[in-house]
């Protein structure tokens, strides 16, 4: 009869041992609403931001039109910008056109 070699027998020792051995213990998972983003209670009012439409696009305004809507942010989007769909309900958008001015106010 063959024998095994005492590393190999040492070895597979640990391996069945450790399959044995109870887990570590893991921290509990925060709450699902702790994990997600949390909806925004600000909602949007476009028409309080109307006063934009044809004014040239500032910071300034930018900051402004967020203020009177009620937003939680706001940002420019440029005729010809790529952007997420995303919808939130806290978020103003001034569409500009391609001089740069406000051609539409948007939410979401």
């Amino acid at each position: 009869m063959r024998m095994l070699p005492p590393a190999f027998v040492a070895g597979a020792a640990c391996v069945l041992l450790q399959a044995c051995a109870q887990p570590a213990a893991v921290p509990a998972a925060e709450p699902a609403s702790k994990n997600m983003a949390e909806p925004s209670t600000n909602a949007c009012d476009r028409s309080a931001a109307g006063f934009a439409i044809g004014q040239e696009a500032l910071p300034s305004l930018l900051e402004t039109a967020r203020r009177q809507s009620g937003a939680e942010t706001a940002r420019f989007l440029t005729h010809d910008q790529v952007v997420t769909r995303e919808y939130r309900v806290g978020r103003l958008n001034l569409l500009l056109d391609a001089s740069g001015r406000v051609v539409e106010v948007s939410c979401g």
